[in-house]
């Protein structure tokens, strides 16, 4: 049946133009050749030599077990537009692991706090490792994007909504449309912050010793590009303006303050961070609107989390705001005895988790602002500019 498949699968491949468009379900595999997500359990010569030495008891042949794995690492795919898209194990993990970890903290008290607790741990790890060895994963945002969605779903079906008012339903929503909205947007703007060097490739410095009339002619014009963003350098304590336009790494000559991202392999004008989160750079051209999505996103989970808390706890008025009551849980001693209104107060937690991590962050970006500096820099060394803050704040804003 698999050689059948593969000499009908050779045969539409030859009659097809390899220069033409894929459908949803073709793909380009690691051979180079045109494949279909159908016959992805077909046709597998190392699987078949695996499961022949492991059923016979036999030594099983590491290349090819390798082999094995790769090819089912290529063939997990799913349908796309222009091709099917390959889904890896990182990708796939957060879908599962969420829903499976809210379902065993909604058991009691106890697995609540130890879930919590160990997940905390592990994704502080797993942050600080990749942060550090600048591994490039789709893990933490595709975390962040089945975060959100649980959340939303699990509020909507768990929460008794005849416990929340319709105005307060709507505007949690705003706040979570906003929220998403900025975040989207500053995730389709990164690619604004690359900075993208000319064909030629007249900006190279690895012969710059050789340098032509022509090539001195470009680099001046680089110079007077560049000191039009000189005076925010300069007026950074110990930075270096030569420096400050050459990339150690592309051997680039690149606007004032741009820092190369070794996640993403290309300069960032003004990096700020690289966001595992939301798997881009924050630089120059989202940096705003990430800061406006923060917010947003912050006042989202808090007020989902109170209106959660407060619909299965007992609440309590704690301030009457020109005719608006603001609750807060009172006793959520008994919330464990009904499983749903557990679920419900699981997420609550999550939620004021998260919203707590985004403040720090936010926090932090607000600090840095106000010295004129960005994450980068001051873990570069810098410590501020000679500004004032609102001087700061301006140049940020505008």
């Amino acid at each position: 049946m698999a050689d059948y498949f593969s000499q009908s699968q050779n045969e539409s491949d030859s009659e097809k133009d390899t220069n033409s468009a894929l459908c949803c379900c073709e793909y380009i595999n690691h051979q180079n050749k045109r494949y279909h997500i159908i016959a992805c359990c077909c046709n597998c010569e190392d699987f078949d030599k695996v499961f022949t030495d492991c059923f016979t008891c036999r030594r099983i042949d590491r290349s090819r077990q390798r082999n094995m794995l790769l090819t089912f690492q290529d063939r997990l795919r799913i349908p796309w537009h222009g091709g099917a898209k390959q889904v890896t194990l990182d990708t796939l993990a957060p879908v599962f692991i969420i829903p499976l970890l809210i379902s065993i903290a909604a058991i009691n008290a106890y697995t609540c706090i130890v879930i919590f607790l160990a997940c905390s741990a592990i994704m502080c790890y797993a942050y600080n490792y990749i942060h550090r060895n600048a591994g490039h994963t789709n893990f933490f945002s595709i975390w962040t994007v089945s975060s959100l969605i649980y959340l939303i779903l699990l509020f909507e079906f768990t929460v008794p909504l005849l416990e929340v008012l319709p105005e307060e339903n709507l505007a949690l929503a705003v706040l979570s449309i906003i929220s998403m909205l900025c975040f989207w947007q500053a995730r389709k703007r990164a690619v604004l912050n690359r900075v993208i060097q000319p064909v030629t490739g007249g900006s190279e410095l690895p012969d710059i010793a050789e340098t032509t009339v022509n090539e001195e002619n470009e680099a001046e014009q680089t110079t007077l590009l560049i000191e039009q963003d000189m005076d925010d350098v300069q007026s950074l304590d110990g930075v270096n303006s030569n420096q400050a336009n050459l990339c150690a790494t592309c051997r680039k000559c690149v606007p004032a303050r741009t820092a190369h991202c070794p996640v993403c392999r290309a300069c960032i004008k003004r990096l700020d961070h690289h966001s595992y989160w939301l798997n881009c750079c924050i630089g120059e051209s989202n940096h705003r609107i990430y800061i406006v999505g923060m917010i947003f996103g912050i006042l989202a989970l808090i007020v989902g989390a109170d209106l959660t808390l407060t619909a299965v706890c007992h609440p309590f008025l704690a301030a009457n705001i020109a005719g608006m009551q603001i609750l807060l849980p009172d006793d959520c001693t008994e919330i464990f005895d009904m499983y749903e209104l557990a679920v419900a107060f699981v997420i609550a937690i999550y939620a004021l988790i998260i919203s707590q991590y985004m403040m720090v962050m936010l926090v932090q970006q607000v600090y840095m602002i106000s010295r004129g500096i960005t994450v980068y820099e001051w873990k570069s060394g810098l410590r501020g500019n000679n500004k004032t803050l609102k001087y700061n704040w301006k140049s940020f804003v505008l």
